[in-house]
């Protein structure tokens, strides 16, 4: 031992044997200096990475095998057996079946079994991330219970987080007017718009929050992540928002998405095909959510890293794979 560092002899080799990079363990000097022990850090570029993580999650709760047997020197365990006629008429017991006699239960460990005896968390997800829906003007998907007549099934509340959302900027709209025409007439300065109508809708759920049973958005008490600050000025991430993927060949509900990560403050889906004329003050309605996503120049950034040489898109107004432009 050398400095607490144990010398081993050299392999034995010939004099003429080079020792490259693959004899070296892959490991970080600062990782090694910091825990002062040796971790092993490799980089995980393959899709192999993510299937060794996940398998482990799914895999399910330990097993173990076990089978009761007496002790040494104890009396042997009578296991009840069933008995069948024989010629004689003598009964004949049946051979007893060793794999039926294991069990295959679940293992618990003393650490685990005193975290469900204390109701403790056994495991946890933070940000917690809420799906928003997507959908074209009166294609909500509402459920209703076996049995409901169309026209009850037609008078429940179908709203979803697009329609709500839309909604709630419609009042935030008339609230900021009706307060603009105040400060208006009483020579005030005017205030700045609210956050809500500078949001985007993927980005909604940092300033409210979406109630489920009510189904209404509500403003936070404190405002969470980018817009909000946690202790030591660190940001605070609060409740995620992920829209549903929208295959390009859905055409016109694949454009509204595109749209919804582009345009705030919506009050209804003709705001969303609602674009400004070059160099005017004056907006026009667009027939399509993807005439709209032209004018706003969004369309090129649809597909910018799909891996497809340009040579092979077909333009038809913007860069899109073959087969987009037949939506």
């Amino acid at each position: 031992m050398t400095n607490k560092f144990l010398l081993l002899p050299p392999p034995p080799c010939s004099s003429s044997f080079v020792f490259d990079n693959c004899w070296v363990v892959p490991y970080n000097p600062y990782l090694t200096m910091r825990y002062k022990c040796h971790i092993n850090v490799e980089v995980c570029s393959s899709i192999t990475a993510v299937k060794y993580l996940y398998k482990y999650v799914y895999k399910g709760h330990d097993h173990a095998f076990a089978v009761v047997q007496p002790e040494a020197g104890a009396l042997p365990i009578a296991a009840p057996q069933a008995a069948t006629s024989g010629a004689d008429g003598n009964n004949v017991p049946v051979a007893r079946n060793e794999v039926q006699n294991y069990l295959d239960g679940r293992y618990v460990t003393t650490s685990e079994a005193c975290h469900l005896l204390f109701a403790f968390d056994l495991h946890g997800m933070h940000p917690n991330v809420y799906r928003l829906a997507v959908h074209l003007l009166n294609e909500q998907t509402f459920y209703f219970p076996d049995g409901t007549m169309v026209g009850e099934a037609m008078m429940r509340n179908n709203s979803t987080t697009l329609t709500r959302w839309c909604d709630f900027n419609r009042n935030a709209k008339s609230e900021y007017a009706a307060a603009a025409t105040l400060a208006r007439n009483n020579n005030d300065p005017a205030s700045p718009l609210p956050a809500t109508l500078t949001t985007l809708y993927p980005d909604f759920l940092e300033i409210t929050m979406w109630n489920k049973s009510k189904k209404a958005w509500h403003l936070r008490k404190r405002a969470m992540g980018r817009r909000g600050a946690g202790q030591n000025n660190h940001v605070t991430l609060g409740t995620v928002g992920r829209m549903y993927f929208v295959q390009p060949s859905e055409g016109e509900r694949y454009y509204l998405r595109v749209l919804l990560t582009h345009v705030a403050g919506a009050t209804c889906f003709e705001d969303l095909r609602t674009t400004h004329r070059p160099h005017t003050p004056t907006t026009v309605v667009r027939p399509t959510f993807k005439a709209a996503c032209l004018a706003r120049g969004v369309a090129p950034l649809l597909w910018p890293s799909v891996g497809v040489k340009p040579n092979t898109w077909k333009s038809w107004g913007i860069w899109s794979p073959p087969g987009l432009p037949n939506v």
